[in-house]
């Protein structure tokens, strides 16, 4: 009997537990989020005296939290080059050990950077940009998100790793280096949050989840789970954020999801200030990521999405082949290769799609299918020219954990020209005018968060005059900007 009786409570004790809802008083996360977000603090920008300040406060509020340091201590220096500067940023790292001997070797991260854009003097006057949404509100949850655990250690299968990341502002810099410098490493990382503005629940009318569907049990976290709490969730896809600290972690195959609650605050502005926030509506959200993380700590496997092996390089995951549109603008003209002078310049577009191949971490493949109209003016007025163009283009990429990455482009096209007229009149392509041309392709550009943004030359190496006696070539500057799937 008295065994009985014992199972009954046993159940009972676990049932409870998993019942027990998280209790977070909202009047602890607005005093952390008024202390970052004060004028005092001149928006905590990456690598000043008051950033320095935001650290050591956070890490402060680890150790009452219950929140353990990291191999004996909170802060994880690391130096950022920044043209010829180095500028030395701190993450602040804490942990709360799991209890399944098991588990506790794996670690889920729960990261907020606390970093934001700092001040600036305008008309004699310091301009403030506090950040409280952006994101004294993340670092603030999981102070108590930590301390909500810390309490319930004991349930905890896996590890929790809590950082407050510096430098997101600059270029995603600390979460950057917390993988790089293998504050732990990244193989034992299995699960990832980014909490990067939440303060706004009321006026977003919920919570985004972004990447939340790369988990096997996304329906129940945004479902019941949420419930739970009274939480709607907005917004739920498979989708690794790249505007926050958690695309270096996708780069890493480690599922990242990024609970956010809109641009509703004046975001990067000086207006983005404490008194503007929701805070029980933070309560909530940390109450529920609490349970959240707990949840997921005992759950195995945790996702479809492989993390690196232990011997694997960052990038190796990353899509052979992608998909894109391609938009260019800018001007045209003729060069008379047999005269001293070159046509006036015009407008010149290309839309269409783009393909990228990765052929090594610094090397991409580039074909492309184009639309394009371009032209020149001269004495017998405009004319232009309608065609489809091929560009083919080899990208030679800056390495692959950079958030922004630097190219130099070079390749070759042919065109294929359909129609065209010189003001108004039809051009003859059968006898006057050569409806075919290739040349080649040279430039510069930026790629981030799958955009890409350069300037691209292309040079005619063909006579587009079929006069032998008045060559003509065609060239023209584009400003571009391809979008990848």
């Amino acid at each position: 009997m008295s065994r009985k009786i014992l199972s009954l409570i046993g159940a009972l004790l676990i049932s409870l537990s998993l019942n027990a809802q998280f209790d977070t008083h909202p009047e602890a996360l607005q005093a952390h989020v008024s202390f970052l977000a004060s004028d005092a603090l001149l928006g905590r920008g990456f690598g000043t005296p008051q950033g320095l300040i935001s650290a050591h406060y956070i890490a402060e509020q680890f150790e009452k939290a219950g929140i353990e340091p990291l191999d004996g201590h909170y802060l994880h220096p690391f130096i950022a080059r920044q043209g010829i500067l180095n500028i030395p940023g701190n993450n602040v790292v804490g942990v709360i050990h799991g209890s399944n001997p098991d588990l506790r070797e794996e670690y889920i991260v729960l990261g907020a950077h606390y970093d934001h854009l700092g001040w600036k003097i305008v008309d004699g006057d310091t301009v403030v940009y506090n950040g409280a949404d952006d994101n004294a509100t993340g670092t603030a949850s999981i102070i108590e998100i930590g301390r909500n655990l810390a309490e319930r250690a004991g349930e905890l299968g896996r590890s929790v790793i809590l950082v407050a990341f510096d430098g997101e502002e600059s270029g995603l810099l600390g979460s950057g280096h917390f993988l790089k410098d293998s504050v732990v490493a990244p193989h034992q990382i299995k699960l990832m949050f980014s909490l990067d503005m939440v303060g706004m629940v009321k006026a977003h009318k919920g919570l985004d989840m972004k990447g939340i569907k790369l988990l096997y049990d996304s329906d129940h976290l945004v479902g019941e789970l949420a419930r739970k709490y009274k939480l709607q969730i907005t917004k739920a896809n498979s989708a690794i954020e790249q505007r926050t600290d958690t695309a270096p972690f996708g780069k890493y195959r480690i599922p990242a999801i990024a609970p956010n609650t809109g641009l509703e605050s004046p975001y990067h502005k000086p207006e983005d200030t404490h008194e503007k926030l929701d805070y029980e509506g933070m309560a909530r959200v940390s109450n529920y990521l609490s349970d959240v993380t707990l949840y997921l700590s005992t759950r195995e496997p945790l996702s479809k999405m492989a993390g690196l092996q232990e011997d694997e390089e960052p990038g190796s995951g990353t899509k052979t082949f992608r998909l894109g549109l391609r938009l260019n603008n800018g001007t045209s003209f003729h060069n008379y290769k047999d005269q001293y002078y070159s046509g006036k310049a015009i407008y010149a577009a290309a839309g269409g799609l783009m393909t990228n191949i990765r052929l090594s971490g610094n090397l991409h493949l580039q074909p492309e299918i184009l639309y394009e109209t371009k032209g020149s003016k001269h004495s017998d007025g405009v004319l232009r020219t309608h065609s489809v163009t091929t560009p083919v283009s080899l990208l030679i990429m800056t390495d692959e954990d950079q958030f922004v990455r630097a190219y130099a482009q070079i390749g070759g096209y042919f065109s294929s020209q359909f129609g065209g007229q010189i003001s108004g009149t039809p051009m003859d392509f059968d006898s006057d005018f050569n409806d075919t041309e290739y040349g080649i392709i040279y430039g510069i550009g930026i790629e981030g968060m799958n955009i890409q943004m350069g300037i691209w030359f292309q040079r005619g190496l063909t006579d587009f005059n079929r006069e032998s006696d008045n060559r003509i070539s065609q060239q023209s500057v584009y400003f571009t900007l391809g979008f990848m799937f």
